[in-house]
């Protein structure tokens, strides 16, 4: 049975927001993605940071992309960490999961 997520992955700017998100696309790993700017907040090497996080909130995608997607966001990434975070949907309708099929094959 395959397993279906929603993926978020972080970036340092819209630039590199952009990169990830259409290197996804184009090998069809990512049903598509909405970017999300906010301040943040966050413990970096031993010291508070404050920068602007931009987030790739991705449609969706599947188990069988999962290393994939990992491997092509260090590609592209410029982040010495790139965040990325794998949220399962348990529970979608049918033409939803025929929908990312069909997009993702």
């Amino acid at each position: 049975m395959t397993t279906y997520y929603e993926v978020k992955i972080s970036a340092e700017n819209q630039k590199q927001a952009d990169a990830i998100l259409n290197s996804l696309l184009r090998k069809k790993l990512v049903t598509g993605g909405q970017f999300l700017v906010a301040p943040a907040r966050f413990l970096w090497k031993g010291k508070i940071s404050n920068m602007p996080e931009y987030v790739t909130i991705t449609s969706y995608t599947t188990d069988k992309h999962r290393g994939t997607v990992v491997e092509a966001v260090r590609q592209t990434s410029h982040e010495d960490v790139p965040m990325i975070t794998f949220v399962v949907l348990d529970d979608i309708n049918l033409e939803l999961r025929e929908w990312i099929d069909e997009t993702l094959s």
